[in-house]
């Protein structure tokens, strides 16, 4: 179970998101939005982002994702639940080996006013430069670690 600490802070941040597991993925939301995704990693892991070796360290990160094509967020959060996948985007190479993932989906929601409301929160930081953010030019990155 993910941090019951980070999961209340999530809600204070949008009253109005829907949790989503991967046992309720079929019944996330079809409409446009973002997402935020908690991932729990009990090893690091090494990958590779623009030719760069990265290692993210052991730990609870969260991934903010936008989700604007058919199918809407369900869509996108079903293909982050699955393990079995080419990876896309730089998230894949997370929840591929992820321990757990849990999301909350925000219709009309955007994924720059998810890093901005919970990047203030006490523990959380940017993780790596331009994670997830590479067509932003506002935000140092799109994941976040927290150490709650």
């Amino acid at each position: 179970m993910i941090d019951a600490r980070l999961q209340i802070a999530i809600r204070e941040a949008w009253p109005a998101a829907i949790p989503v597991s991967m046992a309720t993925a079929d019944g996330a939301p079809h409409g446009k939005g973002a997402y935020a995704l908690v991932i729990a990693l009990r090893a690091p892991v090494t990958f590779a982002q623009r030719g760069t070796a990265r290692l993210l360290p052991r730990g609870v990160y969260v991934y903010a994702g936008s989700a604007h094509g058919p199918g809407g967020i369900g869509a996108r959060l079903r293909h982050h639940f699955r393990r079995e996948k080419l990876p896309h985007w730089h998230v894949d190479r997370l929840t591929t080996v992820a321990d757990e993932i849990e999301a909350f989906a925000i219709e009309g929601g955007r994924e720059c006013e998810i890093v901005a409301r919970l990047g203030h929160l006490v523990g959380m930081r940017h993780q790596i430069a331009g994670f997830g953010s590479s067509d932003c030019r506002t935000c140092p990155s799109h994941l976040l670690r927290y150490s709650g």
